[in-house]
C-alpha cells in the first residue's frame, strides 16, 4: 500500500538548490523540465580492499544524490539502494532510478558513491566509503542534455565530500584533479525520459526515486518503472 502525503513529504524532505543557481537558469531561459531514467548495473573492482577480512560478512550499496559544481553545494536528498554482496570482484546493483529537473545547465551533477557495511564485533554499525563516481546530466551547448545510452562511470578515491574542497573551485572538469581506482568502474545507462513529464506535479523536483518507491498516484510496472495511475 503507498504511504500517505505526510509519510511521503518527511521522507523526501529535500536541501533546495542554491538560489543563485536557480536564478541563472532563469535568466538564460534553462528551465525547460526534463524527466531522466539512470540505471545502474554493475560495478566491478579490480581487487577486494585490502582492509577487509576474507572472513568479514561485508556488503556494499550506492548512495546517490546532486550536486552543483559551480557553488560547490549538495542538494536534494541522498538515495540509498539494497545492499548487495559482492562475488568475483563485481557487485550487481540492476537499480533503476528516476528525477526530474528544470536546471538545465553543466554545473548539474549526480554523484554516486560506493559504500561498504557491516558490523563490528561489539555489534555496533559501520560504514565506509569506497569510492564515487560523477554523471553530467548536461551538456555545454544550451538546453543540451547529456547523451544518451551506455556510460562506464570511473570510481575516484576518497569521499564525494572532497568535492567542497576549494582547490576545486570554479573547475569545469575534474578529469585531471581526481584521482581514478585502477580497474574500477560502475556500468550506468542514461535516457531521457519524456512520459515522466505526465507525472511531475506526483513527483518532487530533485527528489531521486527508483520503481520500488511507494509513491501516491504513481503505481510500478512489472518491469519496475514508473506510471501514473488511472
Amino acid at each position: 500500500m503507498a504511504d500517505s502525503w505526510d509519510e511521503v513529504f518527511h521522507k523526501n524532505r529535500l536541501v533546495p538548490p542554491s538560489s543563485q543557481t536557480v536564478r541563472l537558469a532563469v535568466e538564460n531561459h534553462l528551465t525547460a523540465n526534463h524527466g531522466f531514467q539512470l540505471s545502474f548495473s554493475r560495478l566491478i573492482v579490480a581487487q577486494l580492499p585490502q582492509d577487509l577480512s576474507a572472513g568479514e560478512d561485508v556488503t556494499y550499496q550506492l548512495r546517490v544524490t546532486l550536486f552543483d559544481r559551480k557553488l560547490q553545494h549538495f542538494f536534494g536528498k541522498t538515495w540509498k539502494s539494497s545492499s548487495q554482496k559482492m562475488k568475483n570482484n563485481k557487485i550487481s546493483f540492476n537499480e533503476v532510478l528516476y528525477l526530474h529537473t528544470s536546471l538545465l545547465l553543466p554545473s548539474t551533477l549526480v554523484v554516486v558513491e560506493l559504500v561498504s557495511l557491516s558490523t563490528k564485533p561489539d555489534g555496533s554499525y559501520l560504514s565506509l566509503g569506497r569510492g564515487f563516481s560523477i554523471l553530467e546530466l548536461f551538456t555545454n551547448r544550451p538546453e543540451g542534455p547529456g547523451t544518451n545510452g551506455d556510460r562506464r562511470l570511473n570510481l575516484h578515491r576518497g569521499s564525494p565530500r572532497g568535492l567542497l574542497h576549494p582547490s576545486l573551485k570554479d573547475s569545469v572538469d575534474y578529469g585531471n584533479l581526481l584521482k581514478v581506482i585502477d580497474g574500477a568502474h560502475l556500468d550506468c545507462v542514461m535516457k531521457t525520459h519524456p512520459s515522466l513529464n505526465s507525472a511531475v506535479h506526483l513527483l518532487p523536483e530533485h527528489a531521486l526515486v527508483s520503481g520500488e518507491d511507494n509513491l501516491p498516484g504513481l503505481i510500478p510496472s512489472p518491469a519496475g518503472e514508473l506510471f501514473t495511475s488511472g
